[in-house]
């Protein structure tokens, strides 16, 4: 019974883990990702240009360069 116990523990654990990964941003931006964010953030596009371009979100411009925030 304890067995079967630890077993479910350890499978939610690593469930948890797991979707916990998904949700990562990624480490670094592409170049051309830079330049998406550097390029909207210059013509106040963020909100409009850059989601139907689609290359980057607004929201990791943000996170890893601080524009379009």
């Amino acid at each position: 019974m304890k067995k079967a116990l630890y077993l479910i523990v350890l499978l939610i654990v690593l469930i948890g883990c797991k979707e916990s990964a998904k949700n990562e941003m990624p480490k670094t931006l592409s170049d051309l990702q830079v330049t998406a964010c550097n390029k909207a953030d210059e013509a106040k596009t963020c909100d409009t240009r850059l989601a139907e371009v689609g290359i980057v979100a607004k929201e990791d411009c943000c996170a890893y360069l601080r524009k379009c925030c």
